[in-house]
C-alpha cells in the first residue's frame, strides 16, 4: 500500500470526527487504519500515516475529556495533516509546510483569543519539519 491509498481510507474516517455523534464503527476504523499504515513500504510515508492516525486519536481523546472540538480546530488539524505529508522534494515539502502554517495562522486570526493558542500550536511541528528539510547553511 502507498500513502495515497492510505489517505483514501483515512479521509472518510477523519471527516466524521466533527459530527455531533460519532459513529459506532469509528474505533474499528482506527484499528484498520493502523493495520493499513503498517503495510506502507516507504518509511517516511508510514510515519506520515502514523501521524495522521495520531491526529484522529488526539481528537477522540480531547472529545472524551472536554468540550467538542470546534470547526476551526478541525479545519486547522486537517490543514496540518496535509501540510506535513512526506512526499515530494524537500523544496516542495517546505513550500507545503509554509503554506500550511500560513493557513493555520489565518484560521487562528479568525477565532476568539481562547482558541488561538491551541490552533497555533499546530504550527510548531510544521516549523520543525521545515528546519529539518532546509539545506545545511554552514
Amino acid at each position: 500500500m502507498d500513502y495515497d491509498q492510505f489517505r483514501t481510507e483515512y479521509d472518510p474516517v477523519f471527516d466524521v470526527l466533527d459530527a455531533e455523534t460519532l459513529p459506532d464503527w469509528l474505533p474499528a476504523a482506527v484499528i484498520r487504519l493502523k493495520d493499513l499504515a503498517a503495510t506502507i513500504e516507504d518509511p517516511a510515508d508510514r510515519r506520515s500515516a502514523e501521524n495522521d492516525i495520531a491526529d484522529i486519536e488526539g481528537i477522540l481523546s480531547e472529545a472524551a475529556d472536554g468540550p467538542p472540538i470546534s470547526p476551526a480546530m478541525m479545519e486547522a488539524i486537517r490543514i496540518h495533516s496535509a501540510a506535513g505529508v512526506g512526499d515530494g522534494t524537500p523544496a516542495e515539502r517546505i513550500a507545503r509546510a509554509e503554506a500550511g502554517m500560513a493557513e493555520i495562522n489565518r484560521i487562528a486570526e479568525s477565532v476568539p483569543r481562547t482558541e488561538q493558542a491551541p490552533i497555533l500550536e499546530l504550527n510548531e511541528s510544521l516549523y520543525m519539519l521545515i528546519l529539518a528539510l532546509e539545506p545545511d547553511s554552514r
